[in-house]
């Protein structure tokens, strides 16, 4: 196929893609340019029901996932690399950022040439955008390990459309002849003219209720929360995949605190659970949720405190036979320090059980979008408690770095 006329393929028909097939084109596929002569990708091809139904959440549920005969999740791989230079005397060194960048080049130079080869076999090819979004997902759906990460995924199969070809921008958009050259105003005019007066991206400003297409990218699309929230999870990921080092990124991850500090800062929220009143103390660790407590406001067995006091301070402390407890301490209008002894003992077993689920969650530095997802996602007999897991969530979107991850379906085209 003339590559000037290739397009997208969601929709695929039963057809099988046979094993030869596929094989030959993967092998094909691997004669194309890689780093040192070194092929660090490597492709794990799922065509079980089941399978898919799994992989399905890390691309946001997106049809073809499902739908396709065949899903290739192609990874950059220093595994193999490292394996085999261990059992040959050698000594590895590609616990890197560079390793990293290295290997996923190699994967995705590889993904366009079997692109290309599988479109040549008439086969539909689609190349999803959403590996990177979600990479714990996959990584542990495939068991894969250490320095090994999904970069690119293809669904593949034999057409069942023949959609219309997207726009693409002009020569002059991506040409720079010696140096890099501006992009005034004229000449973004000239580079996007084209593409901002097509019908449906007109179309599309307007149902998004915005005044220009790039408006559509920056604030529904690809948002800066979004990005920065993917980022996270990004790098967090690489850190445990031991493609780069917790301590590298001290200033972008979160470090986990295995032993709870005895005395946190916290704040009260007070939030509603049914009809009734209830107030949660958050405790905070470098102004981050590290535990939740919630009670009842106001009742005889309940947390009284003045309306006034939305901050304090959560302790632990111990007994003379040794038992824990945790107490809220708060300072009143008139500079006194005041005690509310055994936060943890003020609740109903089943709430304390979930609360320190919660807490669990937080303190491991699950992202808060995560753990509000968690929560909600909670299906409990009890219609109270389910009030209460929605209250909960409710007091922790006020701690969202104005962060969520993209919900709406991405893939590259």
């Amino acid at each position: 196929m003339n590559i000037t006329q290739r397009r997208t393929i969601r929709k695929y028909t039963q057809q099988p893609v046979d094993d030869e097939l596929l094989n030959r084109l993967i092998e094909e596929a691997s004669r194309t340019q890689t780093m040192g002569n070194l092929q660090l990708y490597s492709v794990v091809v799922t065509r079980s029901a089941a399978m898919k139904e799994l992989l399905a959440p890390a691309h946001f549920f997106q049809p073809m996932v499902t739908q396709a005969p065949v899903v290739l999740t192609i990874c950059a791989d220093f595994r193999r690399t490292t394996d085999w230079c261990m059992q040959r005397q050698a000594s590895p060194g590609y616990e890197n950022a560079l390793s990293f960048m290295n290997a996923a080049t190699d994967a995705l130079l590889f993904t366009q040439t079997f692109c290309c080869l599988a479109e040549e076999e008439g086969l539909g090819v689609c190349f999803l955008g959403t590996t990177i979004y979600q990479p714990q997902t996959i990584i542990a759906v495939l068991e894969l390990p250490e320095l090994v990460f999904p970069v690119a995924t293809l669904t593949v199969g034999w057409p069942a459309e023949k959609p219309k070809q997207t726009d693409r921008l002009p020569l002059e958009a991506i040409l720079h002849q010696e140096t890099y050259g501006a992009f005034t105003p004229e000449r973004i005019d000239a580079c996007y003219a084209e593409r901002e007066s097509l019908s449906e991206n007109k179309h599309f400003v307007e149902i998004n209720e915005k005044e220009t297409l790039a408006q559509v990218f920056t604030d529904i699309r690809y948002t800066r929360k979004d990005n920065e929230a993917m980022s996270e999870g990004l790098l967090t990921t690489l850190v445990r995949q031991k493609f780069l080092r917790a301590d590298s990124l001290s200033d972008l991850i979160p470090t986990v605190v295995e032993r709870r500090p005895d005395i946190l800062e916290c704040d009260v929220v007070r939030f509603q659970n049914k009809k009734e009143k209830w107030v949660a103390f958050v405790g905070l660790l470098d102004g981050s949720p590290y535990e939740i407590f919630t009670g009842l406001q106001d009742d005889e067995e309940g947390i009284a405190i003045p309306k006034s006091v939305i901050k304090g301070y959560i302790i632990k402390h111990y007994d003379r036979d040794g038992q824990k407890r945790y107490d809220f301490q708060f300072v009143n209008k008139r500079g006194y320090k005041t005690t509310i002894e055994g936060l943890s003992d003020r609740f109903n077993p089943e709430y304390w059980n979930y609360a320190k689920l919660i807490s669990g969650v937080l303190r491991y530095r699950m992202p808060i979008d995560h753990v509000i997802r968690l929560i909600t996602s909670l299906q409990l007999e009890n219609d109270t408690i389910n009030s209460w897991t929605t209250g909960v969530a409710r007091v922790l979107k006020k701690y969202l770095p104005d962060s969520s991850p993209m919900l709406e379906e991405e893939e590259a085209e």
